[in-house]
């Protein structure tokens, strides 16, 4: 026996289904047309990363999120600074928004090389985090504009 249903739903679901409240998954689910292609109750994104991220880097740091997608994981940041998505596979509907989020819907390449100095953050205030970005020139670049970051491709 498989148990109640309750134990079934926290098994087969991802921590970040667990965390976010069904409203929003539902309206990205609802709005988007690829979402439901590539995400589901137990796979929002690589979470293990982004958790890890939030375990050494303090809240004050603003995070840097490079191929954020559905940005899913910015939920694990929505109490710092403050949170920025970057990926051109995605839209303005497609993204879970937070309070404290802004989005850029253009390549990394471009961000960096275009928009990051109009922010007028200083890099020494921002976490980057690059993970599962198949593109290695993006990764490299990241790697090589911030000092903090992470980048991550199995």
């Amino acid at each position: 026996m498989i148990g109640t249903v309750q134990q079934v739903y926290e098994y087969e679901t991802c921590e970040l289904f667990k965390l976010i409240p069904r409203e929003k998954i539902d309206k990205i689910f609802s709005e988007s047309n690829t979402a439901s292609a590539e995400l589901d109750r137990m796979f929002l994104g690589f979470e293990e990363v982004y958790k890890a991220v939030t375990m050494f880097v303090p809240k004050s740091k603003i995070i840097i999120d490079f191929g954020c997608a559905y940005a899913f994981q910015s939920w694990y940041f929505k109490d710092y600074e403050k949170y920025i998505g970057v990926d051109s596979s995605v839209s303005n509907e497609d993204v879970l928004k937070t309070d404290n989020s802004k989005f850029f819907f253009m390549s990394i390449q471009d961000f960096i090389k275009e928009q990051f100095q109009k922010l007028g953050y200083k890099k020494e205030d921002v976490f980057a985090v690059c993970s599962y970005v198949p593109d290695e020139e993006a990764r490299t670049m990241v790697k090589e504009y911030f000092s903090y970051c992470l980048v991550y491709y199995p």
